[in-house]
């Protein structure tokens, strides 16, 4: 292929780095820059965990979707799309599913599924645009910034990669809709888009591409130099995604919806060994923005609602299937909620907090956090007040899931967030290997007392800390020379609240991390 003819098909399809084509039928994102392959390699090798974000495109709205059913304010509201509390499947007392979220159910029953109730931040901006600019974002309502909160983390990722080298693989992936801002950092836009990885490397590898000789020490010389780069880089990276993508399978059947198909290809690349940590899908169209004749029971909610639910379903249970469903996590967001009072034409206008989801084996799930949305108690436009800030969210997916350090997660997310307790908390260990070196606490959850287990392979200084999830050292359990071997200790969890705790276990370099709960 002649550099004219890749040019000719990059502006036609949309290839600079910026797009390439993609699997199935949705355009998807890959972000751009990733450390050499050794590098990348080792980043794997500390932690192999994945991130999946769900984006419900348009609002959605939080109280048909978990419905107050002994709040009679609810139903005064909404005389025509209320859910009668006989046809909810139950949550608790006070809240029952939208029938439609059989899915969603089984995962909460099963511990896979956490609730966050009163999700947004303050002084809400009601535009769909502006309202989903803050959320990838990360920022105030007040604040524009042009940088992504999962772009700036993956950055810390390669913050020795120099500038303008380009991938082996990528660190993200985009599936469906436009390149998404939550990908981008400093480093630019590090999206590309693609429908099938088979179908771009039939369009990169048309043959070799022939660069024609030397290029000038000019300003158009170096514009050439870079052009040969992106082309290089494209051939590298198709091959990878299309390796990925004919090792990888699936294990169970999918929905045929839009969503269920995505997260198809998300299982499918995870499966067949691609390096992404995050993946980005969505319901678009902003189909949840259900001005008119939203539905009840039945209707466009209602179908949106099980499109999700059994969508994700199917995704985590092809997940346990392949073996894989340990190291996936995930989340919904949507830019906004919807009012409390039905409107005129049947359905529910721009609102603010609403609740999302988070999924996974690894989540710490059949939980609610937060309480029933008050009716009686909203802002002067008549919307439900915050719960949450939803950087709380993001805190907990950045420290507790990905493990990164506290002063960093200020850093990506502009000040500090005080993290839910939303995921297991892995454990690192440094040079030692497992097998060798360990740090057990059980019963966990635990109430009054825990016993915590940990081996050493070899005599040393021993230092046993209790942290809370911002790494913060709350007290010193254990300092001293100790023998190789097994060891027991129990620990008197009295005085501690309830909530999500760390024990590090350091002797000299090595040091391993567990998580534990306190219950009361």
């Amino acid at each position: 292929m002649k550099r004219r003819q890749f040019l000719a098909q990059a502006v036609r399809t949309g290839i600079v780095l910026s797009a390439l084509p993609a699997l199935g039928r949705f355009p998807a994102q890959a972000l751009a820059y990733t450390p050499t392959l050794s590098r990348l390699r080792k980043l794997t090798e500390q932690s192999n965990r994945v991130f999946v974000l769900i984006q419900l495109q348009g609002g959605n709205d939080g109280l048909n979707t978990l419905v107050p059913v002994e709040n009679p304010l609810y139903y005064n509201a909404r005389p025509t799309i209320a859910i009668p509390k006989a046809q909810t499947l139950p949550l608790t007392d006070t809240l029952g599913w939208h029938p439609a979220l059989a899915g969603f159910k089984e995962l909460y029953d099963r511990g896979e599924l956490a609730i966050v109730q009163g999700v947004i931040y303050p002084n809400p901006d009601r535009s769909h645009f502006r309202g989903t600019d803050i959320w990838v974002t990360a920022t105030d309502a007040d604040v524009f910034l042009g940088t992504g909160w999962l772009g700036r983390y993956l950055e810390t990722l390669v913050a020795d990669l120099p500038v303008g080298e380009l991938p082996p693989e990528p660190l993200a992936v985009q599936i469906g809709g436009a390149s998404s801002l939550v990908l981008n950092s400093e480093r630019g836009l590090l999206g590309i888009s693609f429908r099938d990885p088979r179908q771009f490397y039939r369009l990169v590898s048309q043959g070799d591409i022939e660069f024609g000789g030397s290029v000038p020490d000019t300003p158009a010389g170096q514009e050439l130099l870079f052009v040969r780069s992106i082309a290089k880089a494209s051939q590298r990276y198709a091959e990878f995604v299309r390796r990925a993508a004919e090792r990888g399978t699936n294990r169970v059947t999918y929905p045929d919806t839009d969503l269920a198909q995505k997260l198809r290809i998300v299982a499918q690349l995870i499966s067949g060994g691609l390096g992404a940590k995050v993946y980005v899908v969505g319901i678009e169209r902003n189909a949840f923005d259900t001005h008119a004749y939203q539905g009840g029971v039945a209707g466009v909610h209602a179908s949106l609602l099980q499109e999700l639910s059994d969508a994700v379903r199917a995704f985590i249970d092809d997940l346990k299937a392949l073996g894989v469903a340990d190291r996936v996590a995930g989340m919904t967001f949507s830019e906004f909620g919807r009012r409390v009072q039905e409107n005129v034409t049947r359905g529910t206008d721009h609102g603010t907090a609403a609740p999302l989801f988070v999924f996974g084996t690894q989540v710490l799930g059949g939980r609610v956090h937060g309480r029933d949305p008050d009716l009686a108690n909203l802002d002067p436009r008549g919307d439900l007040l915050m719960q949450y800030d939803y950087r709380q969210v993001y805190a907990a997916a950045l420290l507790q899931w990905f493990g990164a350090p506290q002063a960093q997660v200020q850093s990506i997310l502009l000040r500090d967030f005080s993290p839910l307790p939303l995921f297991q908390v892995p454990t690192v260990v440094g040079e030692a290997p497992p097998e060798e070196f360990r740090l057990e606490v059980y019963p966990n959850p635990a109430s009054q007392v825990a016993t915590l287990s940990f081996t050493l392979p070899a005599d040393g200084y021993v230092e046993l800390s209790l942290m809370d999830l911002q790494g913060r050292r709350l007290s010193n359990l254990l300092h001293g020379e100790h023998s190789a071997g097994h060891h027991r200790i129990p620990v008197y969890l009295g005085q501690l609240s309830p909530g999500i705790y760390l024990l590090r276990l350091r002797v000299g370099r090595r040091t391993a991390t567990r998580a534990f709960e306190v219950v009361r």
